[in-house]
């Protein structure tokens, strides 16, 4: 895929981590994303069932802000659910696992993009340690 490959060659530029790094991001890596997957996937849910969802049908006057808050969480929702299902593949090393957890985070990218959050800017810190043990999963 080409958007992968073009973030591995970025991220490839960047200082290696140890072996001993790699091993733990690699060992709790499983367990962050099924806690932030449950998280994320919840407040997501309550976020579309609250409120801005109602206000958004209802036809309120600022429909365009609470219309994109949906989108939001709809893509919080996604994101969740790939953290999720990236449990198991994570925990057995495969390439899988390590693919949704990088669509979940390319995912929060375009949701705080959309928002106009400054928090892109964790994203694609978080997809340095992610370029970082990817060799680790077959």
């Amino acid at each position: 895929m080409k958007i992968i490959d073009w973030l591995d060659s970025f991220y490839s530029k960047l200082p290696r981590f140890g072996d001993e790094i790699q091993d733990y991001v690699v060992k709790v890596l499983p367990f962050i994303a099924i806690i932030a997957g449950i998280i994320i996937t919840f407040s997501s849910v309550v976020d579309l069932l609250g409120t801005p969802f109602l206000n958004a049908l209802g036809g309120s006057s600022g429909a365009t802000i609470f219309q994109k808050l949906m989108i939001v969480n709809i893509l919080g929702v996604i994101q969740g659910i790939f953290m999720i299902l990236a449990f198991r593949p994570l925990r057995k090393r495969k390439r899988s696992g390590w693919r949704l957890i990088l669509w979940s985070q390319i995912l929060f990218i375009l949701s705080a993009l959309l928002s106009f959050s400054p928090s892109f800017i964790l994203g694609f810190l978080f997809l340095y340690p992610l370029f970082q043990v990817r060799a680790n999963y077959r």
